[in-house]
């Protein structure tokens, strides 16, 4: 009873940094910290979704083991994979009759179909996932945590205990994290920690601001047409497709 009391207390701290450091680059470092203390997770992946199914960016992907094997892995999820997750649809489903809780669910690799397990356990070496979906009542955008363990057991049960009874913190923490980074970051840099390039990132600043491609075009030395395709471009890599849904993105 006693070493479960000093756990809980080390995680009450762990927690409070967390908080402190919302919004800034020392988040992550200390949210890893406070993940760590609950159960052994070799990768997370944290995926965005609008209400329509039509958008999704990654917010958060980690490899401890190799980051840029987890950025790839982000990548190639998300250029329509996602579409065959065989657990998101159902955690979405329970999400939306149920906005209060976090559904929680237990994935292993042996029970997906083989590309799907190949892509994206078998290349990073991983056999387990847990997962949970949080709605943001804001912007009712659909959030999809991952946590996964390298084990060929898996999570223990006392992990998997710990995960189930902080997964509405964890979501909540990671919501107010991400609102508060993008405020800080400007749009601008929202835009360009999004995929766009500079000149695209630019182009959908100054869209925001009632810029015409035209005026777009004068000012910034180009031909309207050109302007035309950067925001083609720009809005095919936001998945979005009109400026309304621009401004609901940032």
């Amino acid at each position: 009873m006693q070493d479960d009391e000093l756990h809980w207390q080390e995680m009450a701290k762990l927690i409070a940094g967390c908080v402190d450091s919302l919004g800034s680059g020392v988040f992550y470092p200390r949210f890893f910290q406070m993940m760590s203390a609950l159960a052994p997770i070799d990768q997370y992946m944290v995926f965005e979704l609008s209400p329509n199914g039509d958008y999704a960016t990654c917010r958060l992907a980690h490899n401890i083991e190799s980051p840029d094997l987890g950025l790839e892995l982000a990548s190639l999820y998300l250029d329509g994979a996602y579409l065959d997750d065989p657990m998101l649809e159902e955690l979405k489903a329970s999400v939306l009759t149920s906005p209060a809780d976090a559904p929680c669910q237990l994935l292993e690799k042996r029970l997906l179909p083989p590309i799907y397990r190949r892509r994206f356990f078998n290349v990073p070496n991983l056999e387990t996932k847990f997962s949970f979906v949080v709605l943001d009542p804001e912007s009712q955008h659909l959030f999809y945590i991952n946590f996964y363990s390298r084990k060929e057991d898996g999570f223990a049960a006392a992990q998997l205990n710990a995960l189930k009874q902080v997964s509405s913190l964890i979501g909540s923490l990671l919501l107010k994290h991400f609102r508060d980074e993008r405020k800080r970051r400007g749009v601008i840099k929202s835009l360009l920690a999004s995929g766009l390039s500079e000149r695209e990132a630019q182009i959908c600043n100054m869209i925001l601001k009632g810029h015409t491609a035209k005026s777009i075009g004068i000012d910034l030395g180009l031909s309207e047409s050109t302007v035309i395709t950067y925001k083609k471009r720009a809005f095919e890599k936001l998945k979005i497709n009109r400026k309304s849904e621009l401004l609901k993105f940032l």
